[in-house]
């Protein structure tokens, strides 16, 4: 299965991470953030957009999780 690209927009200082969106294609995903980087709040903090690539319909934690 194709891979999944989802938009996330973050700041380093509050550790929220705002999903914008989930597209079929990196393309996709580009085009959407350039049109966020237009709109209020996310216009004063360019820096905090990532796309991330995602294969589906498998676990990603498998091995779960430790608190540090």
């Amino acid at each position: 299965m194709d891979p999944l690209y989802v938009l996330l927009h973050s700041l380093p200082e509050t550790g929220r991470v705002k999903v914008i969106g989930i597209y079929s294609s990196r393309t996709l995903a580009e085009a959407a953030e350039m049109r966020s980087r237009l709109l209020p709040g996310f216009a004063e903090e360019p820096e905090g957009f990532t796309i991330e690539q995602y294969e589906v319909d498998i676990d990603h934690w498998p091995r779960g999780f430790v608190r540090l």
